[in-house]
């Protein structure tokens, strides 16, 4: 008799989602947006998950069901997303004003790959990020694994040993050198 696999929560996506859009080798076809806000008060975690779509960038599409939870503007929380693209220079923007207007929100970005790293636009919008404290880094070992734990509907597959991409590793490197660059000019 097979063991009972869990089910699926509706803040995962499918492992094949997560390898095709997260490797940091691949092109991705659209953006994916893993976060969790943790709330300070309470210290609660509450996750979800969203894409691009043909109109919006996953970073708006964010942004605006986080804009709905914070009913109540003095609720300090901690953001973290998990992008498998950095924001553009418009997004990057949105996110600016977002965090105008919602001083008790602190965001964190960690990247699987650099959208477009020789567009100026999206170099200015990184270091604009940066400049209003947000904080942004390429994922590490640690945050695909973690990512694979938290977010990932595995079901049991590959449950015991550690997701790690090795074999990107030098990817990861490339893109961590890229970005300090363009955060340092």
């Amino acid at each position: 008799m097979e063991a009972e696999m869990p089910a699926r929560r509706g803040w995962q996506i499918e492992p094949e989602e997560f390898l095709r859009n997260y490797d940091p080798i691949r092109c991705p076809k659209k953006t994916y947006l893993l976060y969790e806000i943790k709330w300070r008060k309470h210290g609660k975690m509450w996750r979800n998950w969203c894409t691009s779509s043909t109109s919006r960038h996953a970073e708006i599409n964010a942004l605006e069901t986080i804009e709905e939870m914070q009913q109540q503007r003095t609720r300090t929380c901690h953001i973290t997303w998990f992008l498998s693209w950095s924001p553009c220079g418009l997004c990057s923007r949105s996110i600016i004003e977002f965090l105008k207007a919602h001083p008790n929100v602190v965001l964190e970005i960690r990247v699987a790959q650099l959208f477009r790293p020789h567009d100026n636009r999206n170099r200015k919008g990184l270091r604009d990020l940066v400049n209003s404290g947000v904080q942004i880094f390429i994922m590490s070992p640690f945050d695909y694994y973690h990512c694979w734990r938290t977010f990932v509907a595995h079901r049991g597959r590959m449950d015991n040993c550690c997701f790690v991409p090795w074999h990107p590793l030098l990817w990861m490197l490339y893109n961590s050198s890229q970005l300090n660059q363009i955060l340092n000019e």
